[in-house]
């Protein structure tokens, strides 16, 4: 079975990654087994406090709104030192503890914007992480203080900015025959489906008429 793979890289409480994910979401319930997905943390703001104030973001969220339909809620930033590390560590550590899938990364998001929970600090990102997850409490917070968490989510954010991509959330789309898509910023279900539906079919292709012969 022709099989593409996508790996997106994404800030867990990033609006637009939000926004990009309801797309990627039904891309995964058009292909199934077919679409193999992968995140990983391309952290915001070199790990550090948001650069704007909750006015200035809920501007934005307003801007993003009329673009998208989806409103969101600035009530997260309560504090100066707001900042997105924290759920992204919560997000790492409950991968290493075996939530693999994107589910917990989408529920953080969802409570984060949508519902406005100020994840933006330690303690309430650990809290819904647990919550949402049914990990340990104590399990999850043993692990997001393991260095080599934050370290894993150094070198994602390294390999991010190599690609030089502008946007989170960024895709990166490859096939079997070799084809590549580097997709950033890219928020409609229309636009990824260009683009994964002509990779399959490309795979599809190639399955049918086997192997190049020999020379």
């Amino acid at each position: 079975m022709a099989v593409v793979d996508l790996t997106a890289y994404i800030d867990v409480l990033s609006s637009w990654c939000y926004v990009g994910d309801l797309a990627l979401q039904k891309i995964e319930k058009k292909y199934g087994s077919r679409l193999r997905v992968q995140w990983e943390i391309a952290q915001l703001f070199d790990f550090g406090p948001l650069p704007y104030t909750r006015e200035q973001l809920a501007w934005y969220y307003a801007r993003t709104a009329k673009m998208t339909g989806v409103q969101m809620n600035a009530d997260w930033v309560d504090t100066p030192e707001a900042t997105t590390k924290y759920a992204n560590l919560a997000a790492e550590a409950a991968r290493t503890l075996g939530v693999t899938d994107m589910s917990l990364v989408r529920a953080l998001n969802y409570a984060n914007v949508i519902d406005g929970k100020p994840l933006g600090r330690r303690e309430p990102a650990l809290d819904e992480a647990a919550r949402l997850s049914g990990l340990d409490r104590a399990e999850l917070d043993r692990v997001m203080r393991n260095p080599a968490t934050a370290e894993r989510i150094a070198r994602s954010t390294a390999e991010f900015e190599k690609l030089n991509l502008p946007q989170r959330p960024s895709y990166v789309v490859r096939n079997p025959t070799g084809d590549l898509a580097l997709l950033s910023g890219v928020y409609t279900f229309e636009s990824l489906d260009a683009i994964i539906g002509e990779m399959l079919h490309a795979s599809e292709i190639t399955e049918q008429v086997g192997p190049e012969p020999a020379a």
